[in-house]
């Protein structure tokens, strides 16, 4: 009885020892698809009309945007893999998408990149009004162990804008940079920038409901305004002609040659007086 039980306590030992020698040499890293980034995109941030952060690429009639994903393979075994395929599964499309480049085997502890390149769909294939998914999937052979082990990753944040949206991004960069590189100092710039504000709000709430045409409309409106009040808040400083001429329509630059052409004045009233004072004195 006793060699009995010292022979069942023996194999259950024996078989737990070798279930955790498999999982230690089997067990991936957890993140073996490292990353992946799409490129050459239209935009990548927040917006409003997807509440959400979205990858975007331009629909056009005439030439749509190429789009291009990339992905790092991390290796975390101890032996060589290798690659039996690469595919990115599209939420708009049924049949996955082989990858355009990727390595025929991955050196323990290495990494190799995947890239896959498409053309954007047209609307009437993937709308501009949804976010789409999109999911990858590698799958691979270890050197020596088993086979057909696969990795997943994706998202569903990727989006493809109309024209009318490509050109309301672009728009809304302008406005960004204009405002960072300005600072109004005279009331009536920052007069002149009020109805520019209220046209460029108008066109946030107009692109956040869907109507994209009319906040196209009201972003060019509004940068018009914007840079109709710049030239005339640093003309108000310098001279008509100077602000353009001499690129100071930026805050810092603008102050600059105001100051400097206060003090050109301050030494000019200097000379005069003590010009004035010397002939009293002769």
């Amino acid at each position: 009885m006793k060699l009995r039980s010292y022979l069942v306590v023996t194999l259950l030992l024996v078989v737990i020892a070798g279930g955790a020698a498999i999982g230690l040499t089997l067990k991936p890293a957890e993140a073996a698809i490292a990353s992946h980034e799409w490129l050459n995109t239209t935009y990548q941030g927040e917006d409003g009309f997807y509440d959400a952060n979205i990858v975007a690429y331009t629909v056009s009639d005439n030439v749509s945007d190429n789009a291009e994903l990339i992905a790092r393979i991390d290796n975390p075994y101890s032996a060589d893999i290798s690659i039996d395929y690469a595919r990115l599964k599209l939420g708009w499309s049924s049949t996955p998408l082989d990858a355009t480049e990727k390595p025929a085997t991955i050196a323990a502890g290495g990494y190799g990149l995947v890239i896959w390149d498409f053309t954007v769909p047209s609307a009437s294939t993937a709308s501009n009004l949804l976010m789409h998914s999109y999911n990858i999937t590698i799958q691979y052979d270890i050197t020596g162990g088993l086979s057909d082990m696969q990795w997943y990753d994706g998202g569903g944040n990727l989006v493809f804008y109309s024209e009318d949206q490509s050109a309301c991004r672009v728009l809304v960069e302008k406005w960004t940079v204009n405002n960072s590189k300005y600072t109004f100092w005279g009331y009536k710039g920052q007069r002149a920038m009020t109805e520019a504000w209220y046209l460029y709000n108008k066109a946030e709430d107009e692109y956040d409901s869907g109507n994209f045409g009319a906040a196209k409309a009201d972003y060019e409106t509004a940068v018009q305004k914007q840079e109709e009040a710049i030239k005339s808040d640093a003309g108000a400083a310098l001279t008509p002609t100077s602000a353009q001429a001499l690129e100071g329509t930026g805050g810092m630059k603008g102050v600059g040659y105001l100051i400097g052409g206060i003090g050109i004045l301050i030494v000019a009233l200097s000379l005069g007086l003590g010009i004035v004072f010397w002939t009293r004195r002769k």
